[in-house]
């Protein structure tokens, strides 16, 4: 019950987004929804200012929702182990994005580079107590970063089980963004998610990305929503498991 008060007090203390985390947020927002509402400014071939703009804003609360549960589930894990998390916009991967939608809208169809950012965190010894508490812990840097994707994959379940009683584009385009902007998100590129992840463990990597792009694929399929996140947990433990007996055990042979 301690640790649960604790949380909650850390929460109310440091959760908040500083001024400069706010503005990356709204720039990194309207970028990334340009970018997935590119080729809807109009019918079919015919530019419609009107028309672009609906489905621009309708593209803004898809991307702030998926962006706000992304990033404060990671928030409140890294406050539950004695760190501050700060996100940083990454200006360069939105211009490679922009890049991609206007060179590939010619073709008929945009392709969509999700590289929003990631994070940095401010350690709190204060706050480590029971933890490793001295200077940046790798691992619970990996178990922060990892927790973003997989709050994005089961956001795009619930819009999925949704999906089944209300049929609507609005929520099919939440399904497919979050779909995408998980798989994104494990790249281990810096400063993605998957880069903290990779160089946190390897093994967590390996289940984490297994699990994901094994539910990215199955909830593409006609089958129940549970039984796809079931199934990719499964998929991703013996994939984990066939990995550290092919891999991981032998790079630490001598």
């Amino acid at each position: 019950m301690g640790e649960v008060v604790d949380l909650s007090d850390k929460i109310k203390r440091y959760f908040k987004f500083t001024p400069l985390e706010i503005r990356s947020l709204i720039i990194t927002i309207l970028v990334i929804a340009f970018i997935i509402s590119f080729d809807e400014w109009g019918y079919g071939k015919v530019f419609n200012v009107k028309v672009g703009l609906f489905n621009w804003f309708n593209a803004i609360l898809i991307v702030a929702l998926s962006f706000l549960v992304h990033i404060s589930v990671q928030r409140v894990w890294s406050l539950g182990t004695g760190y501050r998390l700060e996100w940083k916009m990454w200006s360069f991967g939105l211009l490679f994005g922009l890049i991609i939608a206007f060179l590939t809208a010619p073709f008929g169809r945009v392709f969509w580079v999700i590289l929003p950012g990631g994070f940095i965190v401010h350690h709190m010894a204060g706050h480590r107590l029971g933890w490793f508490r001295y200077g940046i812990n790798y691992w619970a840097l990996g178990l922060i970063a990892v927790t973003g994707p997989f709050a994005t994959i089961f956001l795009a379940a619930i819009f999925k089980s949704l999906s089944g009683v209300v049929v609507n584009s609005l929520i099919q385009k939440v399904i497919v963004f979050n779909i995408a902007y998980a798989l994104y998100s494990m790249l281990p590129i810096p400063p993605l998610d998957g880069s903290r992840t990779f160089y946190g463990s390897r093994m967590l990597y390996a289940f984490s990305t297994a699990g994901i792009v094994a539910a990215a694929i199955l909830l593409n399929l006609n089958i129940g929503v549970w039984v796809a996140i079931m199934s990719s947990f499964f998929i991703a433990v013996v994939l984990w498991v066939l990995y550290y007996m092919f891999f991981e055990s032998k790079a630490w042979k001598p």
